[in-house]
């Protein structure tokens, strides 16, 4: 049975190909069982043979259940480390700016955490660039000068003695970082400009401008009073900053020009 079954395994048949209408024969070839399941094995190895050099050699396995791309560990490695370096320049910038306030508000500050950001270049609008050019400055306030700035007796501004209600001036391009009412200052703003400056205006009446507005120079930012526990009477307290260091604004500022 066995020797029969080989032998019609390996019979012959002829397949031909005839006209439909004429029933004309127009070609025909020879077959057999084992002719046929050769040629079904052999294309079903060389699709195999293709389908795993294609999965194993290209990034078509990323779509295969199971696999991953071989780069995918790295790149999650990358993006993590690039996370907590996010973070941390974000914890960061939290204490500048809160710092910063605390200056304003003749606080207690940690002046290295000022120092390290103003190291910073993350295209952050807050954060100054690392090449320092000092800006123009806009006088914020014309009039006289009753106190100078002495860093010794821990006076880092000059005190501008003016007309009642006179207008204060934004004395360059910035972001209002503060903007309220504090105990010894009376109503203060204080603006970060370009180059790691910080303006602060201290004893005004009140201010005409919010924290996170931009502002241009010569924008009116407040009006000149006399508020807060140190203020001696109408005058305006200001300050210039560069990288958490106090600057003598008569440097940069004639207040008593016309």
């Amino acid at each position: 049975m066995k020797k029969n079954w080989f032998k019609n395994f390996k019979s012959k048949f002829k397949i031909v190909i005839i006209h439909p209408d004429t029933y004309e024969e127009k070609g025909g070839f020879n077959m057999s069982k084992m002719k046929i399941t050769t040629w079904i094995i052999v294309y079903s190895l060389i699709l195999i043979t293709v389908t795993t050099c294609l999965i194993f050699f290209t990034s078509l396995r990323e779509f295969i259940p199971g696999y991953t791309d071989a780069t995918l560990d790295r790149r999650v490695y990358n993006m993590e480390h690039r996370a907590d370096s996010i973070e941390e320049v974000f914890r960061q910038k939290d204490q500048y700016i809160e710092n910063l306030k605390r200056i304003i508000n003749d606080e207690n500050t940690d002046i290295d955490s000022i120092r390290v950001m103003s190291q910073l270049t993350i295209g952050d609008p807050y954060l100054a660039t690392k090449n320092f050019e000092m800006p123009m400055f806009f006088v914020p306030i014309n009039g006289l000068v009753t106190n100078r700035f002495n860093a010794n007796k821990k006076h880092y501004g000059v005190d501008v003695v003016a007309g009642a209600d006179a207008v204060i001036k934004a004395t360059a391009d910035g972001t209002v970082i503060f903007s309220d009412w504090s105990y010894e200052g009376g109503y203060t703003v204080g603006i970060q400009h370009d180059s790691n400056i910080v303006s602060v205006y201290k004893h005004n009446a009140t201010v005409l401008c919010r924290q996170g507005d931009m502002v241009r120079a010569g924008d009116a930012i407040a009006v000149l009073g006399g508020g807060g526990s140190t203020s001696t009477g109408p005058h305006l307290h200001f300050e210039l900053w560069f990288k958490g260091m106090p600057l003598n604004p008569e440097d940069y500022i004639s207040f008593e020009g016309k």
